[in-house]
């Protein structure tokens, strides 16, 4: 398989995003209501949407610039031939 290995990006940005809503899910749970737990809640809220937002685009340059020097063959699934 030619594939591009996405396999360790995927596993940080899963990682990640579990770390926020954790922190989320803690905080919200806690609720104290102070000002420093809204913030801590809107910046994990905005880091999640930055993450996501990186992984999508990096990953449509990447698709985009290994179909220009790989050919729509590095994403088959069959074996490369001999």
């Amino acid at each position: 398989m030619n594939r591009p290995p996405w396999k360790e990006r995927r596993r940080r940005i899963d990682l990640a995003l579990i770390f926020c809503a954790g922190l989320i899910v803690w905080l919200l749970w806690r609720n104290t209501g102070s000002a420093v737990d809204q913030a801590a809640i809107t910046t994990a809220f905005g880091v999640c949407v930055i993450l996501l937002s990186v992984y999508t685009g990096a990953a449509t340059i990447d698709d985009n610039n290994v179909m220009k020097h790989m050919g729509p063959a590095a994403y088959d699934d069959r074996a490369p031939g001999p």
